[in-house]
């Protein structure tokens, strides 16, 4: 789950690294000032990864199947994969342990009365195959960040009257959709990052609210033309790994937003980041190789782009 080639700005920012330095940025929340946000955050949805492990000899007919599931243009439920849902892509990493990667994000109203969300949300992935398997990792998996952009598309090519999914050669002439994994140094940047998970899940429960933090954010998030942007932590047993997803209108206007603005959350995440990653070139660069393909993506046609419709 990654990081990815677009100036990793924004949120990350605002998120991993000034929230996760400083505590005093965040404060209690009072009254319903959290609520008038134009933002949805991880307050409102939540954001997941499922990884299904794929046989190296099996890329091909794995690619031709997700392609069938792409096949209505017009119904995006077999990639959503569970009722509720409301974005969800598919990423095949083509590394030494090849992998079926799955993002879905689905309105905190909907997992509300879910028991257990995590093992529901692995049930519902959206292709079974002989190729795939349980990847059988030790892996922990936590939603740092989630931010919507107020006025994102609610067609999978960013068209007003567009397809609901398409598969990756759609996406090349419409909208940007990557994951990227960065890992993070072992010690002081691991610790920052479960403290900031701690801050994060009272953010979600409504315990916390966000302060500048969330405006600078979201100010970026619009700058940048960024859609849709998660950021979850994979606890690993060879080290913490930052997984962020990013959906935008094109990831090198990304890089061009972040690098010219003097945003609090852009500048100061550009400091921190290439003190806590053991490769921030991964992240501050553009372009880079994430060493994934991203094979498919869909959208609810109604999916939320501000709290009050979470």
């Amino acid at each position: 789950m990654a990081f990815e080639s677009r100036g990793r700005r924004s949120l990350v920012l605002g998120a991993v690294v000034v929230a996760g330095l400083s505590y005093a940025q965040y404060r209690r929340r009072r009254g319903s000032a959290a609520s008038d946000s134009r933002y949805i955050t991880e307050r409102h949805a939540g954001a997941f990864l499922v990884r299904r492990r794929v046989a190296g000899d099996r890329l091909e007919s794995v690619r031709e199947a997700v392609a069938e599931r792409c096949a209505d243009p017009d119904d995006s439920r077999p990639l959503l994969g569970l009722e509720g849902a409301t974005t969800a892509s598919l990423f095949l990493d083509t590394g030494s342990e090849p992998e079926l990667i799955w993002y879905v994000e689905v309105p905190r109203s909907a997992t509300a009365d879910w028991e257990d969300p995590e093992s529901r949300v692995e049930a519902a992935f959206p292709l079974e195959h002989d190729a795939l398997s349980e990847t059988g990792a030790e892996l922990e998996s936590e939603l740092l960040v989630h931010a919507v952009n107020p006025d994102r598309p609610r067609t999978a090519t960013g068209e007003a009257d567009g397809p609901l999914v398409v598969d990756s050669s759609e996406l090349e002439d419409g909208v940007d959709v990557d994951l990227v994994g960065l890992h993070l140094k072992p010690g002081l940047a691991e610790r920052l990052a479960d403290r900031f998970a701690g801050l994060s899940r009272r953010v979600a429960a409504g315990d916390l609210e966000l302060g500048p933090i969330e405006r600078w954010s979201g100010a970026m998030l619009e700058a940048e033309n960024m859609y849709t942007e998660s950021i979850l932590l994979e606890r690993r047993p060879e080290g913490y790994v930052l997984c962020g997803y990013m959906e935008t209108e094109a990831m090198a206007g990304v890089y061009d937003a972040y690098y010219d603005t003097r945003n609090p959350v852009a500048r100061a995440s550009e400091v921190v980041l290439g003190r806590v990653l053991e490769e921030p070139r991964q992240i501050l660069e553009y372009p880079l190789g994430t060493g994934l393909e991203t094979l498919a993506h869909a959208v609810d046609p109604d999916r939320p782009r501000r709290p009050e419709e979470c």
